[in-house]
């Protein structure tokens, strides 16, 4: 899906030609949104050590604390992570809240946010340490 702006939704939430991504139970809907294969993105079976981007689905709190501390070690110097979960209620027990105090925890913070198709997501970057 594109804005009326016209600017493809991967440009959108970040992704580059050529960057190493990872998607973890990414929705049908969301695939054919991002296009990766149009948008000439490097699209990795699973996460592995210096991947630029990456966007995760989930709508359990334990799921999300799981994978974003596996993440935190593997992702490349300027890499983020999509934190995406569904909006509808009773369908999942994330909300922004909740995804900004289990990133917080796994030394992420929350740099933007999105809403596509029934999703709500917030895009997460390292908290670099002084």
């Amino acid at each position: 899906m594109e804005q009326c702006s016209g600017t493809p939704m991967a440009t959108r939430l970040g992704f580059k030609p050529g960057m190493r991504v990872w998607f973890h139970d990414m929705p049908a809907a969301m695939r054919a949104a991002i296009a990766p294969e149009r948008a000439a993105l490097e699209e990795l079976g699973c996460a592995t050590d210096g991947v630029q981007g990456v966007h995760l689905f989930a709508s359990r709190r334990d799921h999300l604390e799981r994978e974003l501390g596996a993440l935190r070690g593997l992702l490349a110097s300027n890499g983020f992570c999509w934190v995406s979960w569904p909006e509808q209620e009773g369908s999942s027990e994330l909300r922004e809240n909740t995804v900004a105090d289990v990133a917080a925890a796994h030394g992420w913070e929350a740099s933007d946010r999105c809403a596509f198709e029934g999703w709500s997501g917030v895009k997460l970057t390292p908290v670099l340490h002084r």
